[in-house]
């Protein structure tokens, strides 16, 4: 999907189809997002400099302060 505006202060993504909540913000290069719908959450990483984002089932996503992260459909995105 194509990240159509981002919202730094919000927080939020609007790709083609979804608005989208950050999570994680990797120096503005990468981001971590997710979305509700219909009771199951989505994930989603982000490239900003290509500015697409690829829908997940699995997270490979580190965050700047070294933090990782997993993804459940039923709790949204986490990290330990």
């Amino acid at each position: 999907m194509n990240i159509i505006s981002i919202d730094y202060e919000k927080e939020t993504v609007e790709s083609d189809f979804f608005i989208w909540k950050i999570i994680s913000n990797n120096n503005n290069k990468f981001l971590l997002l997710q979305r509700e719908d219909k009771g199951r959450f989505r994930a989603a990483e982000a490239d900003v400099k290509k500015k697409q984002l690829w829908e997940v089932k699995e997270i490979s996503y580190h965050g700047p302060n070294g933090e990782k992260f997993f993804y459940d459909e039923d709790s949204g995105v986490m990290s330990f």
